[in-house]
C-alpha cells in the first residue's frame, strides 16, 4: 500500500512540476518560429509558435513564458491577417501580464501597442486609441525597435484621429511620436 501511495504522490508531483524537456521543446519551437519569420514562411512560423505555446502548458512552465509565447503567436497571426485570432491571443497575454506586472510595465505597454495595431487593422481605431493613451506615460522607456514602432503607430493613429475630428488626442499622439523619434 505504501508503494502505491508513493507512486501516486510521485505522479502528482511530476504532473504539477515544470518539465525541462517541455522547456527545451518550447524553446526549440520558438527558435523554429523565429527562423521561419526571418525567411517569410509565416505559415510555418504560425505552427511552430503554436507548438511553443502548447509546450508551455504541457510542461507547466509558468505564466510569464506563456504570456511571451502567446504574444509571439499573436504577432504572427496579425501578419497573416488573422485579426480575430490575434486579438484573442493578445488579450490572453495581456491578462497574464496584468497579473504579473505593475500597470507601468513595458511588457503591458507593448501589448497595448500591438493590440491597438490589430484593432486599427479591423477599423476599430477608437478602441485602439484608448489603449495607446495608456501607453503615453511609459512610451519614453521603450528602446530600439519598440520605440520606433510605437512612434510610427502613434503617428498613424494621429492621422486617423485628425480625419475623425479628434484633434486634441491626435496632437498628444503626434507630440509623443516626435519625442520618441528624437531619442
Amino acid at each position: 500500500m505504501k508503494k502505491t501511495h508513493f507512486t501516486l504522490l510521485f505522479a502528482l508531483c511530476i504532473m504539477g512540476c515544470a518539465h525541462p524537456i517541455n522547456r527545451a521543446t518550447s524553446d526549440n519551437y520558438a527558435d523554429i518560429c523565429n527562423e521561419a519569420v526571418d525567411k517569410g514562411q509565416l505559415d510555418v512560423a504560425e505552427q511552430a509558435c503554436y507548438q511553443a505555446v502548447d509546450n508551455v502548458d504541457w510542461g507547466s512552465l509558468g505564466q510569464g513564458l506563456k504570456s511571451q509565447r502567446l504574444y509571439n503567436l499573436a504577432l504572427i497571426k496579425r501578419r497573416l491577417l488573422k485579426f480575430t485570432e490575434a486579438e484573442v491571443l493578445l488579450h490572453q497575454s495581456l491578462v497574464i501580464e496584468e497579473k504579473l506586472s505593475p500597470p507601468s510595465s513595458l511588457r503591458i505597454g507593448l501589448r497595448h501597442v500591438e493590440l491597438s495595431v490589430n484593432l486599427a487593422s479591423q477599423g476599430r481605431w477608437s478602441e485602439g486609441s484608448h489603449l495607446l493613451e495608456r501607453v503615453l506615460p511609459i512610451a519614453v522607456q521603450f528602446e530600439g525597435q519598440d520605440r520606433s514602432w510605437t512612434s510610427e503607430v502613434l503617428r498613424r493613429y494621429a492621422e486617423q484621429l485628425r480625419r475623425t475630428n479628434q484633434p486634441d488626442v491626435a496632437a498628444s499622439f503626434e507630440k509623443k511620436a516626435s519625442e520618441l523619434a528624437r531619442r
